[in-house]
């Protein structure tokens, strides 16, 4: 296992995603330049992608509970067809989820939220579990609230991604001090089978490996001056390139998503 040590106290760790390199509300901005601009339209994309993902593996009007919904668009997306709800620690972004968006979103932690003893038939962690500071004790909670024959979706960054070995410690994934574990699929199989889970399919995330080789170049160049400034173009392309060839041949993507089922 890999992870974070020393790491932030509980008491202290909220300082850590107020700061300018963590913003709740960058999907939601008006787009500032042509990096915004590129993301905005990548991140409908996703979106989208992500629906299908829920629509080829649950019913109609199932129920699904979004942990770590941030501004709420994803939960947004799928309430036209699904009975949703959302959990997210961030008071602002469960607010902007409930006022804008008139989505059910609790503010808190799973710690902190009555459910209906409907049980729901999908839960799901878009990069969520990395940065929780007990995984085991959250997924026991997770394994009651899931419904016998449920669903639980989790994506993460992979640490054996071809990228993340390129970048080392400039690798954005690590995100110190906000990810607290880096999983790959043989340890997040382990902590699984010890919750009560069993993956049942693995795939890419499409735009992680452009995503994160971008934003580790960005890393470099800034600690690195002007010389990765004129490297920068080309290893970007060479990294991404390679870096998605590497996933497809060994199944280690840079991010992946993983369906689970209670075992």
């Amino acid at each position: 296992m890999i992870y974070l040590s020393p790491r932030p106290v509980s008491s202290t760790a909220g300082e850590f995603y107020r700061d300018e390199g963590y913003d709740p509300f960058l999907s939601v901005h008006a787009p500032r330049g042509l990096r915004d601009r590129i993301y905005a339209i990548l991140r409908r994309g996703t979106l989208k992608w992500k629906k299908r993902l829920i629509d080829r593996r649950t019913g109609a009007r199932a129920r699904i509970l979004d942990i770590g919904c941030g501004t709420g668009e994803f939960l947004a997306i799928l309430g036209k067809d699904y009975r949703v709800e959302g959990i997210e620690p961030a008071p602002e972004a469960a607010r902007w989820a409930r006022e804008r968006l008139g989505l059910k979103v609790h503010t808190g932690s799973l710690d902190d939220v009555e459910f209906s003893r409907d049980r729901f038939d999908m839960i799901t962690l878009w990069h969520v579990l990395e940065h929780l500071p007990e995984p085991s004790r959250e997924l026991e909670k997770i394994h009651r609230l899931l419904a016998d024959d449920g669903r639980l979706l989790i994506a993460l960054p992979n640490i054996r991604s071809l990228d993340s070995r390129i970048y080392r410690s400039h690798w954005v994934a690590l995100d110190a001090p906000r990810h607290l574990w880096h999983f790959s699929k043989p340890q997040l199989e382990l902590l699984m089978h010890k919750s009560g889970f069993e993956i049942t399919e693995s795939g890419m995330l499409p735009l992680d490996t452009f995503y994160n080789s971008l934003y580790s170049e960005i890393n470099l160049k800034q600690a690195g001056g002007n010389l990765q400034l004129i490297l920068s173009p080309v290893r970007l392309t060479i990294t991404t390139a390679a870096s998605l060839v590497w996933g497809a041949v060994s199944g280690q993507h840079s991010g992946m998503y993983y369906i689970l089922r209670k075992s």
